[in-house]
């Protein structure tokens, strides 16, 4: 019994032993498990760290460059190291990167292409202006700096303006880009789509056009900021924003003229004209930006300029010429046809075969000795308005009671740069008067989802109610021609009154159309030779700097250079785009330490019927040959079509490798 007991404890205590050591065996295998994983994550992060690093390097103002010109192919990093293969692409905006990063023979690797988006902005002149006139005097420059940008011209306000006939767009950008020539650069016209959009032109700079560029840089203002009110002469020296505050805003509400010496930084915006005569002197580093709404708009640097940066013309005028008529439509039931109720017209068109109730030819210059000019009234302070024989619009209104309506703006692509005014009492109306470009619509008194139609309000209600033609040449056209001899019949005719801007009142309850007033230029074939007389008289003036246009004279001492690092100085302020790096593709492997455990393979000349698996002690300069002409790291498999047989032994070449590199 004793004996049975003592094998008994033997055999546990010999199996106790068997046991330890089993244990221990897989403690030791789940350590090495643990060390290999360990690799593993660190050679991820050393990769991703080493790409960091790289990326960093890569990019400059001009483009990406070659990061190991700084910091060598190889770099220690936290017990482990990470080489770098730079592949320049087909532009210097343009780069993949690929980085190895190894780690207690694990091996992880990365590869990046990168396209750079650098900021972009028109050139070193943007002129954003419906017609300008240049001259210039030997001597003077503008250079497109690095990215040899060249003189902008923004055809949509010429477009807009209906200028084809009178000041046609071949003939501006002739006279403009000869000069353009002349101071060392070319013209560029773009179609209006190019300066759309977040690829557009203006993309970076996130604005529509000049106008906006100037409202943006002004909103922008804070007390840190230079306002000066008025026109201003500067005769001594002057200093606005230094180097060390490139960001500040410098606004003068009026003409700015230096005689003197002004030098400055970051932006300049000038509401009114710039000039510069001979003896004076400005030295700008930013974007300056000379502003007007009106008909001329001198840019006269005679003295010495330098601007490094962006010039920026923006006027905002428009083009005289044209004529206004206005004709009028009204029914209190509801119009049934587009001519409204004739029952009741106005003396002088009270005939069958006219279809409207009131109708005034050339509204702008009627009559003679005092004409109404081109703002037509409807309604003033609740009451009737100095144009209400034309408009008959009062006491129609006052008809209607507390009738609930809404008015209605149509045709709006024929809007003749208008501004129209608004108030509507009430607690639901507009809080006061409200001015607003017929283009944009009601604002914050527009219907949900229809920009151009009004809130609901009661007839009652409606106080003011007028509308500005500011450019009466960009109206609808409806010259006398044999598809319609008389054009006020043939609108008369149309509910939608051929295009032209409409003016509407509607019944809230059924959306009845009870009023109606359109907006167009109409022309007798009797008033053509006259037209043509005006035309020809306005165009001589404008070709002379008189009478309308951006009018821009560069003396000998004038030096205009794009800058973009000066603009992107301004970018946090104004909120322009910075540069920007995309990462366009991306890939990566890695090899374990059990992978590596017989040598670094390397696939030679994959996707060809030459490859092959090579094998390397470590990762030299050999390896890195390979992966910099396009070998990837691991054997080769079978979506690498290596014909059968190849690249399954290690290669004699040691550390060296195997064969022919």
């Amino acid at each position: 019994m004793g004996r049975f007991l003592l094998l008994i404890v033997l055999a546990a205590a010999v199996g106790g032993t068997t046991l330890t050591l089993g244990v221990r065996g897989t403690l030791s295998a789940s350590n090495q498990r643990h060390a290999e994983g360990q690799a593993d994550v660190l050679a991820r992060e050393i990769a991703e760290a080493g790409n960091s690093v790289a990326l960093r390097e890569m990019v400059t103002d001009a483009g990406f460059v070659d990061p190991t010109d700084r910091l060598g192919d190889r770099q220690d990093y936290d017990g482990g190291s990470f080489r770098i293969v730079y592949s320049p692409g087909a532009s210097a905006n343009d780069a993949t990167v690929t980085v190895v990063g190894s780690y207690g023979g694990a091996i992880h690797t990365t590869e990046r292409t990168y396209k750079r988006d650098p900021m972009e902005a028109p050139g070193p002149l943007w002129l954003d202006v419906p017609f300008a006139t240049a001259t210039a005097v030997d001597g003077a420059e503008i250079s497109g700096g690095p990215e040899g940008r060249v003189v902008h011209l923004d055809r949509r306000k010429h477009d807009a303006s209906q200028l084809a006939d009178l000041l046609p767009l071949d003939d501006l950008k002739s006279a403009v880009g000869a000069v353009a020539r002349q101071v060392g650069s070319e013209l560029a016209t773009p179609e209006a789509a190019a300066w759309q959009g977040e690829e557009g032109l203006l993309g970076d700079l996130n604005v529509d056009d000049a106008e906006s560029l100037y409202r943006r840089a002004k909103e922008s203002m804070t007390a840190d900021d230079r306002a000066l009110t008025g026109d201003q002469v500067v005769a001594t020296r002057a200093t606005w924003g230094r180097a060390s505050d490139g960001t500040q805003v410098t606004h003068v509400d009026g003409d700015l003229t230096v005689t003197g010496r002004v030098r400055g930084h970051g932006a300049l915006l000038v509401n009114g004209a710039l000039k510069v005569p001979s003896g004076g002197r400005l030295d700008w580093e930013g974007i300056v930006v000379v502003r007007s709404t009106e008909d001329v708009l001198p840019v006269e640097l005679d003295g010495r300029v330098t601007i490094d940066g962006m010039l920026v013309v923006a006027h905002s005028a428009f083009v005289p010429g044209g004529h206004l008529d206005v004709s009028v439509y009204r029914d209190a039931d509801g119009m049934e046809d587009p001519w409204g109720d004739r029952s009741r017209q106005v003396s002088g068109w009270n005939r069958w075969y006219h279809p409207f109730h009131q109708h005034t030819h050339a509204f702008d210059a009627t009559p003679t000795a005092n004409p109404r000019g081109d703002h037509v009234f409807f309604r003033e302070d609740g009451a009737a308005s100095r144009h209400d024989y034309e408009t008959q619009f009062h006491d129609f209104v006052r008809s209607l009671g507390d009738t609930e309506v809404y008015l209605e703006l149509s045709n709006t692509a024929s809007h003749g740069q208008s501004t129209f005014g608004l108030d509507v009492a009430g607690p639901d109306g507009t809080g006061g008067r409200q001015t607003d470009r017929v283009e944009a619509g009601f604002g914050a008194f527009s219907a949900p989802d229809a920009s151009h139609r009004s809130k609901t309000f009661a007839a009652s209600d409606l106080r003011d109610l007028d509308l500005d033609v500011l450019s009466l040449r960009s109206l609808k056209q409806a010259f006398d021609d044999p598809s319609c001899a008389e054009w006020p019949i043939c609108i008369g005719r149309d509910w939608n009154r051929e295009g032209s801007l409409a003016l509407r009142l509607h019944r809230a309850s059924d959306e009845a159309r009870l009023y109606e007033a359109s907006f167009y230029w109409h022309m007798r074939d009797d008033e053509k030779a006259k037209h043509e007389a005006e035309e020809a008289a306005w165009r001589a003036r404008i070709l002379a700097g008189e009478d309308f246009g951006a009018h821009i004279r560069l003396g000998k001492r004038v030096e205009i250079t794009f800058d973009l690092e000066e603009i992107e100085e301004l970018a946090d302020k104004l909120r322009f785009d910075h540069d920007e790096v995309r990462l366009v593709a991306a890939t990566s492997s890695h090899l374990t330490a059990r992978d590596t455990a017989d040598g670094i393979p390397v696939c030679h000349q994959p996707s060809t019927p030459a490859a092959e698996t090579k094998y390397f002690d470590n990762l030299g300069d050999r390896v890195m040959g390979h992966l910099g002409h396009g070998d990837r790291l691991g054997p080769c498999v079978l979506g690498d079509r290596a014909p059968a047989g190849i690249g399954v032994g290690r290669g004699k070449g040691g550390s060296g490798g195997s064969g022919d590199d």
